[in-house]
């Protein structure tokens, strides 16, 4: 019995050690192998959760706590019971790591996109080009300038047109071998709202998690980013890239509004930032039912402002910097400089 227990221990230390050496420095690079192994991975969890209405990861979060307690509770002696407080943090961080958390040492295939220069003509004739594109798609949606767009799909078939047009890009996996997205309504969707997130990965489920409180326009986007960390694309602008560019090539005009409005959304964003003046100007250029959506969203974030917001954004944005992205939560808003080149890239 002493030697099953030594060797799990070692065993245990090994991995742990492994893992912190794997994440923390290059002495290891793992790219070809954890790509591989994510691939197999994730065909694996996903068809196990996939036909699951609820969040399987969402009810391992309410009942793994009651079960360490009550674990906890059951262990006599008070030596045993500091190692078991000790080992469940570092089961935790490595089957994060091993399960999901290892793409964030994926080098980036956007780098290009990235590190070419835009000028701030580029940065205006992009956004002139998608408001454009925007201002179209609201009026063939709501037949009028002045109304907000709606539309009258369901939670499940938006789920559905958005996972077709990730099946189609170049961004699926290269064996493509998995049968579909868990994409699950979180039962966590109030707290999340006063959180501040939209959605997020599980990454024991590898279930993408939607906050069904936000805004019906929000939808799209917010599925379509949470497919592409399934993807493995851990980075928040690429995910953001990814979900606006999927989103443009879909057959539905409610879908390729919503990934244009964002964008147009955090290109505005950024001229704000430098010119002002600019900013109103563009404003004036959209449609008064675009800018209705805009608002719509305005509200629902407004709704849900609470004290709490900012401790929850500093912690992630901790998490975010510790994970190889050096901007932390203004990461989200590097999409700009995809956005910018890949256009230019185009004409």
């Amino acid at each position: 019995m002493n030697r099953i227990l030594k060797t799990s221990s070692i065993v245990f230390l090994t991995i742990f050690i492994l893992t912190i050496t794997i994440n923390k420095t290059q002495l290891i690079n793992i790219e070809g192998f954890y790509s591989g192994f994510y691939i197999i991975w994730y065909t694996l969890l996903s068809n196990l959760v996939l036909y699951l209405k609820i969040s399987v990861g969402d009810l391992i979060y309410i009942l793994s706590p009651l079960f360490i307690i009550i674990y906890f509770l059951r262990i006599e002696r008070r030596r045993d019971r500091f190692y078991f407080i000790i080992k469940i943090p570092i089961i935790v961080y490595c089957l994060f790591y091993w399960s999901w958390g290892f793409n964030y040492n994926k080098k980036s295939e956007f780098e290009l996109l990235k590190t070419n220069e835009y000028s701030i003509e580029d940065l205006y004739f992009t956004t002139e080009h998608l408001i454009k594109k925007t201002n179209d798609l609201q009026i063939i949606i709501s037949k009028s300038k002045e109304k907000k767009a709606v539309s009258n799909l369901m939670f499940d078939d938006i789920k559905n047109e958005c996972i077709k047009s990730i099946k189609k890009s170049d961004w699926m996996f290269k064996n493509n071998k998995t049968n579909g997205f868990p994409v699950k309504k979180s039962i966590f969707s109030t707290p999340l709202s006063y959180m501040g997130f939209s959605g997020y990965i599980n990454p024991f489920t590898l279930e993408a998690n939607i906050n069904y409180n936000i805004p019906d326009i929000s939808i799209p986007f917010t599925i379509s980013h949470e497919i592409a960390h399934q993807l493995g694309y851990a980075f928040e602008d690429e995910a953001n890239f990814i979900a606006i560019e999927t989103l443009s090539k879909s057959k539905n005009n409610y879908l390729r509004y919503s990934g244009n409005l964002m964008a147009v959304q955090y290109l505005l964003s950024e001229i704000k930032k430098t010119d002002n003046e600019k900013h109103k100007h563009y404003i004036k250029e959209l449609n008064i039912g675009v800018i209705k959506n805009i608002q719509e969203k305005k509200e629902y974030y407004l709704k849900y402002q609470n004290k709490y917001k900012s401790f929850f954004k500093k912690n992630y944005d901790i998490f975010l910097k510790n994970n190889n992205q050096k901007a932390g939560i203004n990461t989200y808003s590097l999409v700009v400089d995809l956005l910018i080149n890949n256009y230019q890239s185009k004409i």
